[in-house]
């Protein structure tokens, strides 16, 4: 897995994952170097991140492995563990 794509906090998330026996998926951010392809979209599609038209900056609840595969993609730039937000 590419960590240098990775902010620190889902490095944190994804290391505790791996010594977690009943870790759960983790909602990231997923920042591309520029609107995917149709080809890259397909891709995403394989990890249920949907709707990526033209946008660049994508959500998504993400297991360890899902993850690592995206952080090897060349065209993601980087990814971010997303801010868990609090009763309103």
């Amino acid at each position: 897995m590419d960590y240098g794509k990775l902010d620190a906090a889902l490095a944190r998330a994804v290391d505790e994952e791996d010594r977690d026996a009943h870790a759960r998926d983790l909602d990231v951010l997923v920042r591309l170097g520029s609107p995917p392809t149709a080809d890259q979209r397909e891709r995403l599609l394989a990890f249920d991140i949907e709707g990526a038209g033209g946008r660049t900056d994508l959500t998504a609840t993400l297991s360890r492995h899902g993850i690592e595969a995206l952080a090897d993609l060349p065209w993601v730039r980087s990814i971010a563990l997303a801010a868990e937000r609090g009763p309103m």
